[in-house]
């Protein structure tokens, strides 16, 4: 299935003291380089955040305001989105791989899309393959200014696809130091 992605590549790592999240080397990679490798069998590549340099060609955009969410970076690629099926995939889960999108694309059928899951079942929606139309209604439809990533997928028919070791994500010193350990 030919399909899009949007990396989500910015963000303030307030927990992290600020460290630039797509930057940090976890297991030889940076996180960034992890990201686009999960998504290395798009048609296009779409990075939201500060521009940087890339082992493969990307699109950079930026969300407005800079540093406005993850909402509004899907919005933002989104914007640039051509295919039918768009990947959205936070630079913060390096455990992703290209056949955890594999099986997001597939999970994502005929519905609205899929979505990472956990193995409590919380969606992480930074994580998941979408119908590019349907989720732009859905935006359309959804346009509060203080919405939610979860608010605005909720609203759609998303399938889980469950896999508590793709869905860790790297939020504070600790989340980091796991995952650096289990990368080596």
């Amino acid at each position: 299935m030919g399909f899009d992605a949007v990396v989500l590549a910015g963000g303030g790592a307030r927990r992290l003291g600020g460290l630039d999240k797509a930057a940090i080397d976890v297991g030889g990679l940076s996180l960034i380089d992890r990201a686009l490798s999960a998504v290395r069998g798009a048609q296009r590549i779409i990075a939201v955040g500060p521009q940087r340099s890339t082992p493969v060609p990307v699109t950079w955009t930026a969300e407005v305001p800079a540093g406005g969410g993850p909402l509004r970076a899907t919005i933002a690629g989104l914007q640039l989105a051509g295919s039918d099926v768009v990947v959205v995939l936070a630079v913060d889960y390096p455990f992703v791989s290209p056949e955890v999108v594999a099986r997001l694309l597939n999970a994502a059928g005929e519905r609205d899309g899929a979505a990472l899951a956990d193995a409590g079942g919380i969606l992480h929606y930074v994580v998941g393959a979408y119908r590019t139309e349907r989720l732009r209604k859905a935006i359309a439809a959804h346009r509060e200014e203080d919405a939610s990533m979860r608010s605005l997928f909720e609203t759609l028919d998303i399938d889980a696809v469950t896999d508590d070791g793709a869905a860790q994500d790297i939020d504070t010193p600790e989340d980091l130091e796991r995952a650096r350990a289990l990368r080596t």
